[in-house]
């Protein structure tokens, strides 16, 4: 699927919103699967989340905050298995001031409220998320997060046609979900077997 969506793409032969949707549905039932077997459910829900928005972002394409606010609880939750496995260390002061630049980035290159709100307060999730997930056990859940990045920067300029030359547009165009995909893939294996946090011994 992954393979065909993206020739597509390249080749504009067509509509493939359907055959990607295809593919993080099925990241989600084999994610529910590893749940079922024991494996960590905050992955389930937040893959489950992503997919409700793209129902909004990619099938609808209209909605647009209801599909942010959808994909900044997916951030959340991915906050919450990090902040579960690190021993509850939030980094709320990098967060806040990730959202405060992110509020002056976003209005200088023309967003308006409330979406920017929304916008700043998932970047400073996301990027952050990934800050602390870098020293993670579970290397397979820090290179998703940083795979999904890469696709949320492929959206950041697509929707800033106007100051793009017309081939790097293209290029976020199939950059988005050339990343997008791969990133769900990614988060859906590492949620194989649950986090636990692990105090480390005081003799070390």
């Amino acid at each position: 699927m992954y393979l065909a969506f993206t020739a597509m793409d390249i080749y504009a032969l067509g509509d493939s919103k359907w055959l990607k949707f295809a593919g993080i549905a099925l990241c989600f039932a084999f994610s529910a699967f590893l749940s079922v077997k024991g494996g960590e459910k905050l992955v389930t829900a937040a893959i489950g989340l992503a997919m409700a928005a793209d129902v909004f972002l990619l099938l609808l394409d209209k909605y647009y905050i209801a599909g942010v606010g959808l994909f900044f609880i997916v951030q959340i939750l991915y906050f919450l298995r990090i902040y579960r496995a690190n021993g509850r260390k939030g980094a709320w002061l990098v967060r806040l001031f990730l959202f405060t630049g992110s509020i002056a980035l976003l209005l200088n290159l023309g967003c308006e409220f409330p979406l920017v709100l929304l916008v700043a307060a998932y970047l400073a999730f996301f990027v952050c998320n990934v800050m602390q997930a870098s020293g993670s056990e579970n290397k397979l859940f820090f290179a998703g997060l940083c795979v999904f990045l890469c696709c949320d920067i492929c959206v950041g300029l697509h929707n800033m046609p106007t100051v793009l030359p017309e081939w790097l547009r293209r290029t976020a165009d199939i950059g988005m979900w050339t990343f997008y995909l791969p990133s769900q893939v990614m988060l859906a294996l590492s949620g194989k077997e649950r986090d636990v946090y692990k105090a480390p011994d005081e003799d070390e």
